[in-house]
């Protein structure tokens, strides 16, 4: 029986490797490699920096630091000896105040010299050896000022016996002192040459083995690069580059050389690229021809439409507008790109629009079916139906806007028309509907009429509802006569006073102006009750007047200042006794009606007497009348 090969399938064995949780990249060795070579000279420099260091360090010591040590110890030494040779001479000769000074400025620079060499000293073994050359110097300090003193009694002998007992054997032991501590500065000087040795030949020993390491892993390194560079390129490295310019100046069909079972290296991935490449490239003119192809029929579609379409950047300017344009406002495309709609719009409409969307998250969303108002190129005013909505770029920033616009301007004119006509036969309708109620009220007035001759006895009461009813009916006939539901001031009160005059049989004068200097309109709700107070107080007014005064019995005023209407009612007689229209005494019927009528606010009634006369003053303000807007004929039926 044959026994089954044990070397893997070569694409078993990639695809096992393809799947492990960690691959080793050539960008991985090659980092790898590189960064523990760059640490192992990094380690030899670091090492030689180091030793060099404590070389520098131990030299400078040997060579500033124990020479200048050593040169403090022969300074205090010196001075120590020729201290000794002074001090005899100081007790045997005559010049001893020059010696005395002489051993003071000594003894000073002896101390200076022993406390620089403590002060640089640091090792305990030297402090020891300092203090007890210090304590010699101190005997002999103290010695030498006894000598001093038996010096100055002029005891010589006793002085030199004391010099040579006391004083120079003090100063013999601190000199001994100073020779041991040269001694143990010696000895340190050589241990520490010794150690330097030493440290050097480590030194050298270390240094050599890190480059020997350096050197062996530079070579392990060249060897893997080699294995991990040279080989997935799958030739050498100038093949493989030719090939790469090649495709990329544009010749992807180049031959690409191949060894056998070459399935992973650069050169058959290369390979592999350049049959996708021609996949790639085949589907992209596929699709190139299918857009220009679309282009063509969408492009052919929008000249089709009636509609203009347009486009436009994320401030609102032009970039695109389709050639319906040309017929729709009078402009070609190119003379609209870069501007704006609200360019094309009057003052007023745009406006209008900036106050539709004060809120910049509204111009965010689409609109749908908004009516604007353009001017032709020639000026005249084109009604447009928009819609549009934003469209935005591949990060979620507004890029622009895209809608169609379609003139609308006949059918806005054809509803505009419509409407007119709705409102001319509903206004008709309405003057009808007046007429016919005041043509009935005429006839209850005549029926009232009837009845008051019938019965004499009710005829006041009577009379009284009759001025009521002509009133209604006089407002009924202004609103028959009326266009748009309105009734003016100064043509009310010529209808109340005709209406007086043929109940009453009485001449009234009256003064108003005319409808285009006194308009003012009033409030349809208002209307009646104000036609009633007026129709009562000027009723009431002609029954009390004095029927002996020559003239008029009777004037009617009506002014105008600024909002408000004023009505002066003035007849011949006196009021009554106790009259108050305030307090709401002394009122009759007609006059109790009146102050129940009155509206507040929007009138007021002030009762005068003058003499023989009374006077009775109604101002009308808003918001019982308001200022007439327009042309007052505009409300008549023959103006339309």
């Amino acid at each position: 029986m044959r026994r089954a090969s044990a070397t893997p399938h070569p694409h078993l064995h990639m695809n096992v490797r393809r799947t492990l949780p960690f691959r080793m990249t050539t960008g991985f060795r090659l980092s790898l490699g590189f960064g523990v070579l760059l640490f192992l000279l990094a380690s030899t420099a670091g090492v030689s920096l180091h030793c060099l260091n404590g070389f520098h360090a131990t030299i400078q010591r040997m060579v500033t630091t124990d020479r200048e040590h050593t040169l403090l110890s022969g300074r205090a030494l010196a001075l120590m000896n020729a201290q000794i040779q002074d001090t005899l001479r100081w007790t045997r000769g005559p010049e001893g105040t020059e010696l005395r000074a002489r051993l003071e400025t000594r003894a000073g620079e002896l101390v200076n010299a022993l406390d620089t060499l403590e002060r640089r000293l640091g090792d305990t073994e030297a402090n020891l050896l300092l203090s007890d050359i210090r304590l010699h110097r101190r005997l002999s300090v103290t010695s030498l000022s006894q000598v001093a003193e038996l010096l100055e009694a002029g005891e010589h002998e006793q002085a030199y016996r004391k010099a040579t007992e006391e004083t120079i054997p003090a100063l013999e032991e601190a000199i001994e002192g100073i020779r041991r501590f040269n001694v143990w500065q010696g000895e340190s000087l050589a241990a520490t040459g010794e150690a330097s040795l030493h440290q050097l030949e480590a030194t050298r020993r270390n240094l050599t083995l890190l480059l020997f390491s350096a050197a062996s892993f530079s070579l392990l390194l060249a060897v893997w690069i080699a294995r991990a560079v040279l080989r997935p390129l799958g030739g050498e490295p100038e093949d493989v580059r030719h090939v790469a310019e090649r495709i990329a100046t544009g010749d992807i069909n180049c031959e690409i050389p191949l060894k056998p079972d070459d399935h992973e290296s650069l050169l058959a991935a290369m390979k592999a690229i350049q049959c996708k490449l021609n996949v790639l490239i085949e589907q992209h003119s596929a699709a190139d021809r299918a857009l220009r192809e679309n282009e063509v029929r969408f492009r052919e579609m929008i000249e089709n439409l009636r509609d203009w379409v347009w486009e436009a950047d994320a401030n609102g300017r032009l970039t695109y507008a389709s050639p319906q344009v040309q017929s729709m406002l009078g402009y070609s495309p190119e003379e609209l790109i870069g501007r704006t709609h609200i360019d094309l719009m009057p003052r007023e409409e745009a406006d209008r629009l900036r106050a539709l969307s004060p809120d910049e998250r509204k111009l965010l969303e689409p609109a749908v079916v908004l009516e604007v108002v353009s001017l032709h190129k020639d000026g005249h005013r084109v009604m447009l139906e928009r819609s549009g909505k934003p469209f935005f770029d591949a990060r979620g920033r507004l890029a622009g806007y895209r809608g169609i616009d379609r003139e609308i301007t006949g059918r806005k004119e054809i509803e505009a028309q419509r409407l007119a006509e709705q409102v001319r036969l509903r206004e008709a309708l309405v003057r009808e509907v007046h007429h016919r109620i005041k043509n009935n009220l005429q006839t209850v007035i005549g029926l009232l009429r009837r009845e008051a001759s019938a019965q004499p006895q009710a005829a006041s009461a009577i009379e009284v509802a009759i001025a009521q009813v002509q009133a209604v009916a006089i407002v009924h006939g202004l609103y028959g006569r009326a266009v748009r539901h309105s009734v003016l001031l100064c043509e009310l009160l010529p209808e109340v006073v005709n209406g007086v005059q043929n109940l009453m049989a009485i001449s009234i004068e009256l003064s108003a102006p005319p409808a285009g200097e006194g308009g003012l309109m009033l409030r349809e709700s208002e209307t009646v009750a104000v036609a009633l107070i007026l129709n009562e107080l000027i009723t009431n007014a002609a029954k009390h007047a004095a029927e002996d005064q020559p003239g008029p019995r009777l004037q009617v005023r009506l002014t105008r200042e600024g909002p408000c209407g004023h009505v002066q009612i003035v007849n011949t007689g006196q009021l009554p006794a106790g009259f108050d229209f305030e307090a709401r005494r002394g009122l009759g019927t007609g006059l109790g009606l009146v102050r129940a009528l009155q509206p507040v606010p929007g009138m007021s009634i002030r009762f005068q007497a003058a003499g023989e006369k009374v006077r009775v003053s109604v101002t009308i303000e808003p918001p019982v009348v308001g200022a007439l807007q327009g042309d007052p004929a505009d409300l008549r039926p023959d103006a339309s």
